[in-house]
């Protein structure tokens, strides 16, 4: 491993091959290698003892910065023509619909403090970038003081940050990169889960949750995730509500005997003879900082060991303080102790939870709730949060939805942007570099909307390993409606993924170097040929996509 930490004149340097930071003076350290239990790229870890305190560092060979554990390291910006890009995250996505946040700051005064979750620091002089990321969970505020000419400093109530040096149009790359590092990526997984077409409890049962897995076997979907509905308790019932906090009794999670009333014993063996895996919605108290999480995970070891689960949605979750973050992080650890395919879902929808950026290093995060019942699901609404969010997060952090765009038409009248005038294979393609989520009662999906997902799936599935491992960053203009917009994919190969929303433009050139463009997958004709600016595709229609690999 090609990282080091050394003393030099009583002072700690950290770095490798692609940076060096000089730390105060150490009076002890050591440094050790570990990879989070396998979850994480294989690092250095260098843990010291200054003045102020203990700090831990982690070091990866091919990043330019480090994670440290806590906050206030202080981070030399010398001269006087510093900017500050702000980026704020918004979970709790049940009432915002804008992911991202971005604000411009210039360092004229002798203080300045900002807000923010991420933090891009640009020298005007050498386009220099010092990037900060403030590892909070949402209860936190985050707050950068930066003293002209001087320093920048982090606050962010005593949680991680992670921080590296660039150059400008380096930053987001770097950010997503630290990403795959801290969470090492895996295949990406299609999953469902009935709740999306807001029947809730009323149907889950034995024989509906059979269909589901022969829906999932032929439409080769992976997961079937039971959602809320499986357990003898209601989460609808307000006698468990207490100061604003739902409290689950220990007989609360036992199955519902009614609606499965040989337990799950059925369901495990038919989804392992039909090759389906299986997902379980949960909520883990959040009393008392969540006193009670020793029983609840013995209530999700019980389902990873008879059950066969290896998939867990975690909701309902409310963190207000380091001690409650604390006791949640060692909460998923014990979750992953379970074995190694175990993953989780972690909701961000509601409430204050670890939100996108603490706690990155385990599973998956469920981006939104959209319902067409609701007529709050827009195909270009979810192509557009995922398009912002991959700017900064890797998008196989996150799981995207889909939902039956046949259902609850009426309920749209004549909106120009309504589900049901898209091709399936096309809302599939808005999420595929996600996590794609089949947010619906499968069985109820028409046959030819399933035929029109057989010209993307199979193709996905061959690509989905090396989608996860590559670099996904967006492209085109900002999803609207009427773009046209999309994806770069880098790794060993070079796709792109590209959409022609409801516009008259009927071609995109991008700045990418191609001979030759192969297109895998799409639902219009596509053409693809080298232009002087770069490469010029052009769609026979409108509300059309196109997976393409670049020949270069």
């Amino acid at each position: 491993m090609h990282c080091f930490a050394k003393e030099q004149n009583g002072n700690l340097e950290i770095g490798n091959e692609l940076f060096c930071h000089t730390l105060p003076p150490v009076t002890e350290w050591t440094t050790e290698e570990e990879d989070e239990s396998g979850r994480a790229e294989p690092y250095l870890c260098v843990r010291a003892r200054f003045d102020s305190g203990e700090k831990e560092f982690r070091l990866w060979p091919d990043l330019p910065g480090f994670l440290c554990n806590r906050d206030g390291e202080e981070l030399q910006v010398p001269g006087s023509h510093w900017s500050v890009r702000s980026v704020t995250l918004k979970p709790c996505t049940d009432t915002h619909d804008t992911f991202a946040h971005e604000d411009w700051h210039s360092c004229f005064a002798p203080e300045t403090k900002i807000s923010g979750n991420l933090f891009f620091l640009q020298n005007a002089v050498d386009k220099s970038v010092l990037v900060i990321l403030s590892l909070t969970p949402d209860f936190a505020d985050s707050v950068l003081t930066v003293k002209r000419g001087e320093q920048a400093t982090l606050h962010n109530n005593g949680f991680g940050m992670a921080v590296f040096f660039c150059q400008a149009g380096e930053e987001e790359a770097v950010c997503r990169a630290y990403f795959r590092h801290i969470c090492k990526p895996q295949a990406l997984m299609g999953m469902s889960n009935t709740w999306g077409d807001r029947n809730g409890w009323s149907r889950v049962n034995q024989d509906f949750i059979l269909r589901e897995i022969d829906a999932a076997v032929q439409m080769g979907v992976d997961i079937v995730q039971v959602d809320d509905g499986w357990q003898a308790g209601s989460t609808a019932d307000p006698v468990i509500f207490m100061n604003g906090r739902r409290t689950f009794s220990d007989s609360f999670w036992e199955v519902h005997r009614e609606r499965f009333p040989q337990g799950f014993a059925p369901i495990t063996a038919y989804a392992k003879e039909k090759g389906v895996q299986l997902g379980l919605w949960f909520a883990p108290d959040s009393r008392n900082e969540f006193a009670l999480a020793d029983r609840d995970l013995a209530v999700l070891r019980r389902a990873y060991q008879e059950w066969n689960i290896r998939f867990f949605k975690l909701d309902m979750i409310h963190i207000e303080n380091p001690t409650a973050a604390s006791h949640f992080l060692a909460f998923l650890e014990g979750i992953y102790q379970f074995g190694e395919d175990v993953s989780v879902q972690l909701d961000v929808t509601n409430g204050k939870r670890l939100g996108f950026l603490c706690g990155h290093s385990f599973g998956t995060l469920f981006a939104e709730n959209r319902y067409t019942m609701s007529a709050n699901y827009f195909p270009h609404n979810t192509l557009r949060n995922l398009w912002t969010i991959s700017r900064f997060l890797p998008a196989r952090k996150l799981q995207f939805e889909l939902s039956n765009p046949c259902l609850n038409d009426e309920a749209y009248g004549s909106d120009p942007f309504r589900p049901s005038l898209y091709d399936f294979d096309y809302l599939f393609a808005c999420v595929m570099l996600s996590n794609p989520l089949f947010w619906m009662e499968m069985q109820f999906l028409p046959v030819e909307k399933q035929q029109q997902l057989e010209r993307i799936l199979p193709v996905w599935k061959s690509l989905r390993q090396e989608f996860a491992l590559s670099d996904v960053s967006p492209l085109g203009s900002r999803p609207d409606g009427r773009s046209l917009t999309g994806f770069l994919i880098r790794g060993d190969n070079t796709y792109l993924l590209l959409f022609r929303e409801w516009t008259e433009a009927d071609h995109i050139v991008l700045p990418v170097s191609a001979k030759k463009a192969e297109t895998l997958a799409s639902n219009a004709v596509v053409n693809a040929v080298p232009a002087e600016e770069g490469l010029r595709v052009t769609f026979d229609r409108p509300a059309a996509y196109a997976l393409l690999r670049i020949l270069e």
